[in-house]
């Protein structure tokens, strides 16, 4: 019995004793406190990593910078409806604020095409509480001679902007932001084709945000750049698909694919293109077949509605005899005008052609323009005849080649089928190819190795930014 007192008491002595060593030993095995250097390592590591983020979005910032600052000029210096069609889509968004429901086509042409742009205007309008947006204005008598096609109030342009006035000011902004969107989109495009070539990538950038009748057109009531934006998304989500074969972007191509078809029928060039790159996909042939079948059931399911309506109400797809007096007469292939004015006009027209197709810059200004187009496609053959692309590369670009040659079909097919359409920003939808060979092109011109930058990628947007401040200072006020 003593025995075992005896040894408990030696036991819990012992415990206490090493008790007592509990601070030590933590003190021992505890992680020790990074030292100065350490310290000093992770700092630098996270400066690093800071530096990094703003060098890439530094290029994409000034981007938006650059194009916001042009569209907001254009915005404030061009008089209300003194932009295509304007008026007609002003009126489409009036009527959905105030009633919820598609107008009537024969009051209304544009809405003859769907309605997602209008709905987006409308729904802002409405939820900042801005007044329904349209203005009776009397169309001017003396249009046919004269810049203006519309008579103005005195007040029109009063800062601030108020009333009616105002909300018309709110849905430039609208197309602005999708012009905006536009731009990243092909920012990141060009980054994802040729990773680790920044300049190239702002300098197709800039081709886009540059452009006057972007800007232009970006600053006005009009689902161009909507559409573009959507062409864009749906352009960078099937480049993805083609290199990782990824699921996600499939889905994100198929929703892109569905909203741009709620914008505008022309998006059908977008879903060609779509449908042909599953062929340079890494899926398999059923995997092929179920992605093929996704871009096809999304549009349908959220777009669908209206040309069934349509097609049910006017008996077409897209009824053109109901808005036959507000649009010129389609002209066969075999017509002179084709050879004459159609190819100058949408030359010109793609790079600047404001108010109703009536306010130009001096035409040794096109004259130059289309030296510098033909010095790009030049370029580009030379970057073809090099074959130094990667895979990825030449899957990307021949996508995008197509993407451009549709587009142009297009506008053919609608000058024959519905109306003489020779306006430039109708080859929007293929702004990431255009924007793209221009600066490829320009580069290839002086620099031999295909994968590195020259800075004469800065030429064409240093063109155009002389071009927009004399169209702002000079153009503008002459007619305007």
């Amino acid at each position: 019995m003593r025995i075992v007192l005896w040894s408990k008491r030696c036991y819990n002595s012992r415990n206490l004793r090493l008790a007592g060593l509990d601070p030590l030993r933590n003190a021992i095995f505890a992680t020790s406190p990074p030292s100065t250097e350490e310290r000093t390592d992770t700092s630098e590591g996270v400066q690093a990593t800071r530096r990094r983020l703003r060098r890439g979005w530094l290029p994409i910032c000034s981007l938006i910078l650059l194009y916001s600052s042009l569209a907001v000029a254009y915005n404030m210096k061009v008089p209300l409806y003194e932009a295509p069609d304007e008026h007609s889509h002003v009126a489409y968004v009036d009527a959905l604020q105030r009633t919820g429901h598609i107008p009537d086509i024969p009051r209304i042409y544009e809405a003859v095409g769907p309605p997602f742009y209008h709905a987006v205007g409308a729904g802002t309008l409405k939820l900042f509480g801005f007044s329904p947006p349209f203005i009776g204005l009397p169309e001017n008598p003396n249009r046919s001679t004269e810049a203006n096609f519309w008579l103005h109030t005195p007040g029109e342009d009063d800062l601030p902007y108020r009333g009616p006035v105002l909300s018309i000011h709110v849905l430039r902004g609208i197309s602005t932001l999708f012009g905006i969107g536009t731009i990243i989109l092909i920012y990141l495009i060009v980054s994802l084709l040729f990773p680790g070539r920044p300049l190239l990538a702002w300098a197709a950038g800039a081709n886009t945000a540059l452009l006057p009748q972007f800007a232009f057109v970006g600053a006005s009531v009009m689902n161009d750049t909507a559409l573009a934006f959507f062409a864009a998304a749906a352009i960078y989500s099937i480049l993805r698909v083609v290199r990782t074969g990824s699921w996600a972007w499939v889905l994100a191509g198929a929703g892109s694919l569905a909203l741009g078809f709620l914008t505008e029928a022309a998006m059908i060039v977008v879903a060609v293109v779509c449908a042909l790159a599953l062929l340079l996909s890494p899926l398999s042939w059923r995997q092929r077949a179920l992605a093929l079948a996704i871009l096809i059931a999304a549009p349908l399911a959220v777009a669908g509605w209206f040309y069934i309506r349509n097609l049910v109400e006017f008996g077409a797809v897209y009824p053109v005899d109901k808005i036959k007096g507000d649009l010129g007469p389609p002209r066969s292939l075999d017509d002179p005008v084709y050879r004459e004015v159609f190819l100058s006009t949408l030359q010109q027209s793609y790079w600047y052609t404001g108010g109703w197709m009536n306010v130009r810059v001096a035409g040794t200004m096109y004259q130059f323009l289309d030296v510098i187009a033909g010095m790009a496609f030049g370029g580009m053959i030379l970057t073809l005849v090099r074959n130094k692309l990667n895979a990825f590369q030449r899957r990307g670009l021949l996508l995008l080649g197509v993407l451009f040659a549709l587009a142009i079909f297009e506008v053919f097919w609608v000058s024959v089928r519905i109306s003489l359409e020779s306006q430039g920003r109708f080859l929007f939808i293929c702004q990431p190819a255009i924007a793209l060979l221009f600066a490829l092109g320009i580069n290839a011109l002086f620099q031999r190795d295909t994968q590195r930058d020259h800075p004469a990628l800065l030429l064409l947007p240093t063109i155009l930014v002389g071009l927009n401040i004399g169209i702002l200072t000079l153009t503008l006020p002459t007619y305007y």
